[in-house]
């Protein structure tokens, strides 16, 4: 016990102050969070977080993939493009009226501010060249007008003019079709419109996530600690955590690519940390508080007033930082460590997560070890008046029959004492359970495909299937190859191209402002640009043998690319997990054991969760989207976030039943009592978070649907089968062992806790 009241010498410190000078730290952090939203918000004339998001396709550095994707680009070469596709006017029977409509079109468009030029194949010299038929919709129901924006437009004004160009083409441009052909429509695409769609998107689902999520778990919270200040602390603490994140984000977009997906994963992870970390140390602070109640003899244990009500809520608080501050500390920084593996990824895309995730844990467990904290401290006798809640009697039984986490005794403790009393059975039985559902990860498929976060039903989706359906000139290339060649050259390899199956267009040209470069683009008849049969003819062409270089791109490429990266990082990543967690839980507990433990159990737990996820989806189970594998990065993020929760929930349980293991008392029961003194808070939290991951996949985007329902599924397993069940019937098995290490790490865990 001593090791671990030394240990907690610096949290100490931490209670002591900020009890001593609440108001100082909640200035603070007005002033953090005033601040940070202004960021986040305003921008300071460089544009809000949401305008400074990125949403350009994803690559992979040093691959093929992206050296086609670096060599394509048109970035700062001239105006950017805009593709406006009219449909529904019959080019191939009336082409008279077809070229009065374009006519009126291309007026429409030609005088908007910062519009360059507009083309379409009713003014080329030859209307049946080759050029001016690639204009023309394969089905003859249609056509494009190809707009050029002026050269040196800043972000903002190109985007302005993106804008103009779009709303002309749905509104004042629909006029003048529909004069001619009353079932004339029309969609703007281009770079610009695709990232606002998606940026809008993503806005959107963190609004309507958020809104259902944080009213959900303050309703749960309520219900939880019986009144409504208690279950506003955990809140406070997320809302601040996401909105300076937010800022921090905003301060990362000038030195990364922060995409606009990342923004939702970085505030799932906020809230369910914060909420995490709130109930904890509130509850924590409850059982410090009745238990200065109970041993303070006044009879009754009725609160005192004035100034001694000041100095017992300060002793409370110091004690609750102490305790509670520590074990989510512990938590937090393994969490940190989970998600840090993502740092050796060679994916932007998984560092920037990775950074986002990181900054916003730290922020979660900061404001619980201060703004929590100095909350508390002001709210003094307020907090321990019991709420009209409490005094419901329906209310008060459903409490009775769980027990207070202040109480050694009640259901979750007569729950661990069935557990200890067949442990094997229970190992047996829960092993069975999970092996069950880790069966689909056999049989999972992953995939990334940058157009499908687009909106379903947007008119800038619409305009991009119709170029992609019936302008196969125009259209995005299935694959893109750059040859280190002139076309004459690369003549051998296009020729390989078109004898293979599926290819159904095939064309070379010089890349732009590279004769000695050629771009071959080719269209294959597939249903997905990103399943089996566009990677097979990804990987047959990278095996073909040429006199010159070449590099092969396109969605499929970038696809597999990404994934190579990942089996490669993969290792590497686990590698830094291990230690991690090995270090933190041994400088935690003092054992070996119960690290190497959680490793195999949370491991076990998590490929358990992936599966059921692939089921879920591949299968369009419970009425979710059926998909054709699960998006590569959700994976990624799934087993960093979801092995770091599950240790967060490790933790919380390992703290209390390591504290009556150090008491005194033998393995059993402080395995009861410690499952009594957590099991409450871990099955709480759970449910609260998994409110919180559902409210999120009400969102429209598909990635953050598989990211918060598999989150939820590996929320409700750790919660349930492994911390209230397989942990506690492993720890019976094991016995003292649980407890071991060798003698060199025993004697250096005793001397890093007299060092405090």
């Amino acid at each position: 016990m001593a090791n671990e009241t030394q240990g907690a010498l610096m949290f100490t410190r931490i209670g002591l102050a900020v009890s001593r000078h609440p108001v100082v730290v909640l200035a603070v952090w007005a002033l953090l969070l005033t601040v940070m939203t202004g960021l986040a918000f305003q921008g300071l004339g460089a544009g809000g977080l949401f305008e400074r998001l990125a949403s350009a396709e994803a690559t992979t550095p040093d691959t093929d993939s992206h050296v086609v994707y670096s060599m394509t680009r048109t970035d700062g070469e001239g105006g950017e493009s805009i593709t406006v596709v009219v449909s529904g006017v019959d080019v191939a029977g009336d082409p008279a009226s077809a070229a009065a409509a374009a006519s009126a079109v291309r007026g429409e468009l030609a005088g908007l501010d910062g519009v360059a030029s507009v083309t379409d194949a009713f003014t080329m010299p030859d209307p049946t060249s080759q050029q001016a038929r690639a204009l023309l919709s394969a089905d003859g129901d249609g056509f494009v007008e190809l707009v050029e924006l002026d050269e040196g437009l800043d972000d903002r004004a190109s985007q302005t003019a993106n804008d103009r160009v779009a709303e002309t083409a749905r509104d004042a441009c629909l006029d003048a079709l529909r004069a001619h052909d009353a079932g004339a429509d029309a969609h703007a695409v281009s770079a610009t419109l695709i990232s606002d769609s998606i940026t809008g998107l993503v806005e959107k689902d963190l609004v309507r996530g958020e809104s259902v999520s944080l009213p959900v778990a303050l309703v749960l919270l309520v219900i939880v600690f019986g009144g409504l200040l208690a279950a506003g602390l955990p809140l406070i603490g997320a809302i601040v955590s996401i909105l300076v994140g937010m800022g921090a984000l905003w301060c990362l977009t000038f030195v990364l690519d922060v995409h606009s997906f990342i923004l939702n994963v970085i505030s799932i992870l906020g809230l369910a940390l914060s909420i995490d970390y709130g109930l904890l140390f509130v509850s924590r602070y409850r059982e410090e508080l009745a238990n200065e109640l109970a041993e303070s003899g006044d009879g009754g244990g009725e609160p005192p007033v004035g100034e001694a009500m000041k100095d017992l809520v300060r002793r409370c608080v110091v004690r609750t930082v102490a305790t509670a501050g520590r074990t989510v500390s512990f938590s937090a920084l393994t969490i940190a460590c989970s998600i840090a593996g993502l740092f050796v990824m060679r994916s932007p895309v998984l560092r920037t997560i990775a950074a986002g995730a990181v900054v916003v844990t730290l922020l979660a467990v900061t404001c619980t070890l201060t703004l929590v904290p100095a909350v508390i401290t002001l709210l003094g006798r307020r907090l321990v008046r019991p709420s009209a809640l409490s005094r419901v009697p329906g209310v008060r039984r459903v409490l009775a029959a769980v027990g207070d986490s202040s109480s050694d005794d009640g259901v979750f403790s007569r729950l661990s004492r069935r557990v200890v009393a067949h442990p094997w059975a229970v190992m047996v039985v829960i092993v069975a359970l999970l092996a069950l559902m880790a069966t689909p990860v056999g049989s999972l498929r992953v995939r990334s495909n940058f157009t499908e976060y687009m909106p379903a039903n947007s008119s800038v989706r619409t305009g991009y299937d119709i170029v992609q359906d019936d302008y196969p000139a125009l259209a995005t290339p299935t694959i893109s190859i750059v040859a280190q060649t002139d076309t004459t050259g690369a003549a051998g390899l296009v020729s390989d191209i078109r004898a293979m199956d599926d290819v159904t267009h095939v064309t070379a040209a010089p890349l732009p402002g590279r004769e000695d470069m050629t771009l071959i683009s080719v269209l294959m008849d597939v249903d997905d640009p990103v399943g089996q049969q566009a990677v097979d003819a990804v990987d047959r062409i990278r095996a073909m043998t040429a006199d010159h270089p070449f590099w092969v791109g396109g969605a499929a490429a970038q696809q597999t690319d990404f994934i190579d990266s990942i089996e490669q990082g993969a290792p590497w990543a686990a590698l830094v997990i291990v230690v991690a967690v090995l270090v933190l839980l041994f400088c935690m507990t003092g054992s070996l054991v119960v690290p190497l433990k959680a490793l195999v159990i949370n491991g076990f737990s998590l490929v358990a969760s992936l599966g059921a996820t692939a089921w879920l989806f591949e299968g369009g189970h419970l009425g979710l989207p059926r998909t054709s594998g699960l998006e590569t990065f959700i994976v990624a993020c799934l087993a960093a976030f979801g092995f770091g929760l599950a240790m967060d929930y490790e933790v919380f349980l390992l703290a209390r039943i390591s504290e009556y293991w150090r008491a005194g008392y033998d393995n059993d029961e402080a395995v009861a009592r410690g499952l009594q003194r957590s099991g409450r808070i871990i099955t709480s939290a759970a449910a609260i978070i998994i409110a919180v991951f559902l409210g999120f996949v009400s969102g429209e985007m598909i990635s953050i649907k598989e990211l918060g329902v598999g989150l939820t599924i590996m929320v409700a397993a750790d919660a349930t089968l492994v911390r209230l069940l397989l942990v506690p019937a492993t720890m019976t098995v094991l016995g003292q062992w649980n407890w071991w290490a060798p003698k060199p790490l025993a004697g250096l865990y005793a001397y890093l806790g007299r060092q405090g």
